[in-house]
């Protein structure tokens, strides 16, 4: 009985040690296998969600620069030419204007007359006068409608001086008289030394514009004096509808060609431009289908039907990106209108060299999401194996090896689950280094590996979007070219004591609308004016670049200032196809007396300071903003400004300028900041008024350009 108790006591005793190792085997089991398979959920979850975002990031990032950015560099280019032949062709317009009024009321003028070329003027800017072979210089008629047209000698010198772009710029007449402004008078003499005539009624610009009845552009041709390129843009001239003539003018095309060559965009970037006819003018291409021929065929008869197509839409003047094959190339092509002569500028890029990055950057993901998916697969076999065999072990020593996993397994693998769900999102910071010296640090190491290569790819990505921060530096050109229009060398007469004048402009954005300008019309008369353009950005500008050259020219050439209103009124209402306008106040100050006359259209009211008061608001009578509607009339009126007289004019940026609140700064506040003390010069007047404006809006956002200018009368 006592042997059978024995036995039954060490079975009872062996049953239970056994129960209590199988039952902790199975709980470590069960904690390690889900422990193990949540590892594994999770890696492969998380590199499927790196994966996934870097690739949305990477094809998000190409398409904004293979679209996007291919647009916007097209538009830009394109537009910065386009600004250079609309500032060719309004020259041309202002000159057929002028003629056209000569023609019309010719009682007006006085004759004056237009001189001979002379072989001692050649490479200077000179006025002279041709005719077509057979036409008698004496002839009563002829001799008598040629000193009508001298009376636009001046407006052809100002033109061509004024404007770089123009080598030569002319009127011809349909009784064959030519009155022109160029820099070649010696290539007008034979090698006899006489004066070679000039039919212009026979020159593809006459009789174009003839045609047409409205400004035509000649094809490109290259000069017959030089090797240059350029073209020529005829405006006809009529009086009572019938056609008198045509002006013209001719200009080199240098710039248009150093703005394809300098084109930079990629490794293999193209530009080129094509005109109305399908014929490429200027290319980056050495050869291929969007090169320049020499027989100047059009590429739409030779391209392939897509690249025929594309060519098409741009003649039509769309605009837009598409990808097309070019000489068995695949290409992202983006096409935008130059709109004044109907040519269309083209950008190329390779879609291999779009998609370069976006497919090294998906063959190194896919590179390291297999590495670590292998390297995660071994992992867990291996443990599998492990597991095993340590419960086999277990059995003897149970205990030991509970501990030792509990101790150098399970914590490193909940330790290393914690941080691997840190890493969610955007978060890819994985600094977790086990030092445990198995698979555990392996892994570890992997996965750090893993998320330092990923943050890498994703700013190799943010460095190629930053490409499109050059736009930005073509926008900063643009605002430069504005600015440089303005006058900004302050005193600006050093020599003249008898005023002060000072005057600034902020845009709102990069480039802005306002303008102001002041120039001598003579010794004694001095002009001003200051002007704000409906809109902003660069549309506003290229308005605002027009309308001040149109202001400056009809200054000097008209009488009164509701002349030069009413003039430039006209001139812009004939072709203003997006119905922008332009408020206006400008002045004539007679040096000598202090009488200042001046006009308003539709512009805010000015300040005045006469020497023994303070600054007070002169409600003047407005007129119509210009631009609008033609036939406006404008009023004159006089101010006697007395030695020590201040005048203060600015748009309406200064009034509407808003605090965080949306309070605005007011004409109150205007006259408060110029009475509240008294200022020794016209630039201190303006940075007071600067100051306070400052310190009113204090963060806010500038929703509209602040121009200013201040003039002193010293007598």
């Amino acid at each position: 009985m006592r042997k059978t108790k024995n036995r039954s006591l060490r079975y009872k005793m062996f049953i239970a040690i056994i129960s209590v190792v199988v039952i902790m085997l199975i709980c470590i089991s069960a904690m390690f296998f889900y422990n193990m398979d949540k590892i594994a959920k999770m890696l492969l979850a998380s590199n499927r969600e790196m994966s996934q975002t870097s690739n949305e990031m990477s094809s998000s990032s190409m398409d904004e620069l293979s679209q996007v950015r291919l647009q916007e560099l097209a538009d830009n280019k394109a537009d910065i030419a386009n600004n250079v032949f609309s500032e060719y062709e309004q020259a041309v317009r202002v000159l057929a204007s002028s003629a056209e009024r000569l023609y019309s009321d010719p009682e007006q003028y006085s004759p004056r007359e237009l001189p001979l070329p002379e072989a001692k003027n050649d490479g200077k800017l000179s006025i002279q006068t041709l005719y077509a072979p057979g036409i008698d210089p004496d002839d009563e008629a002829i001799a008598e409608e040629r000193r009508l047209l001298g009376n636009i000698q001046d407006m052809l010198y100002v033109l061509n001086d004024k404007n770089e772009s123009i080598a030569s710029i002319y009127v011809a007449t349909e009784s064959g008289i030519v009155a022109m402004s160029d820099y070649i008078s010696g290539k007008k003499f034979g090698e006899d030394g006489k004066l070679l005539p000039l039919d212009a009624r026979e020159r593809p610009w006459y009789q174009g514009a003839k045609e047409a009845g409205v400004p035509y552009f000649t094809p490109v041709t290259t000069d017959s004096h030089t090797p240059r390129r350029g073209i020529m843009c005829g405006v006809p001239i009529y009086r009572d509808g019938v056609l008198i003539g045509v002006a013209g003018a001719g200009m080199y095309l240098d710039d248009i060609d150093i703005l394809v060559q300098g084109v930079e965009l990629g490794e293999n970037g193209d530009a080129c431009i094509v005109n109305q006819y399908g014929q490429v003018l200027f290319s980056t291409f050495e050869d291929g289908m969007l090169a320049v021929s020499e027989g100047g065929e059009d590429v739409r008869t030779a391209a392939s039907p897509e690249l025929s197509r594309l060519v098409n839409k741009a003649v039509s003047r769309e605009r837009g990106v598409e990808l097309v094959e070019l000489d068995g190339i695949k290409e992202y092509v983006a096409y935008s209108p130059m709109e004044t002569v109907g040519w269309s500028l083209f950008i190329v890029l390779s879609q291999e060299e779009v998609d370069k990055p976006t497919a090294l950057l998906q063959e190194g993901l896919s590179r390291i999401s297999g590495q670590a998916i292998s390297d995660a697969g071994s992992f867990i076999i291996r443990y599998n194996i492990i597991a095993i065999l340590m419960s086999l072990s277990a059995l003897i020593a149970a205990v030991f090896i509970t501990y030792r996993l509990s101790k150098h397994i399970i914590d490193p693998l909940r330790k290393l689950t914690n941080e691997v769900k840190k890493t969610d999102g955007d978060n890819l910071d994985f600094t977790y280094n086990p030092e445990t010296g198995d698979e555990i640090e392996t892994l570890a190491h992997s996965f750090r590996s893993l998320t330092k290569r990923m943050k890498k790819y994703i700013t190799d990505i943010q460095v190629i979007t930053s490409e499109r921060e050059r736009i930005e530096a073509e926008l900063d050109l643009s605002a430069r070219i504005q600015s440089s229009m303005l006058p900004s060398i302050f005193p600006p007469y050093p020599n003249r004591s008898e005023f002060d004048i000072f005057a600034s402009m902020d845009p709102a954005r990069q480039v802005g609308g306002d303008f102001y300008d002041f120039f001598m019309i003579d010794e004694d008369h001095l002009c001003m004016t200051i002007a704000d353009v409906s809109g902003k950005g660069v549309p506003a500008a290229l308005f605002m670049m027009i309308s001040k050259m149109m202001l400056q020219n009809y200054a000097q050439m008209c009488s009164s200032v509701s002349e030069v209103l009413s003039r430039t009124n006209e001139t812009i209402c004939t072709n203003n196809p997006e119905e922008m306008f332009v408020t206006v106040w400008i002045g004539i100050l007679e040096i000598s007396t202090g009488r200042l006359t001046a006009a308003n259209a539709g512009h805010e009211y000015p300040f005045i300071k006469q020497p023994d008061g303070p600054f007070e608001m002169y409600k003047d009578k407005h007129g119509f903003v210009l631009g609008v509607m033609e036939g406006m009339t404008y009023t004159d009126y006089e101010i006697q400004l007395q030695p020590g007289a201040k005048l203060f004019v600015y748009t309406d940026g200064l009034p509407e300028a808003t605090d965080p609140d949306k309070n605005k700064f007011g004409m109150d506040r205007i006259l408060d900041t110029l009475n509240s003390r008294e200022y020794s010069s016209s630039e201190e007047v303006l940075l007071g008024m600067k100051d306070a404006v400052n310190s009113f809006v204090r963060d806010a956002e500038q929703f509209d350009d602040l121009t200013m200018l201040c003039f002193e009368y010293k007598g």
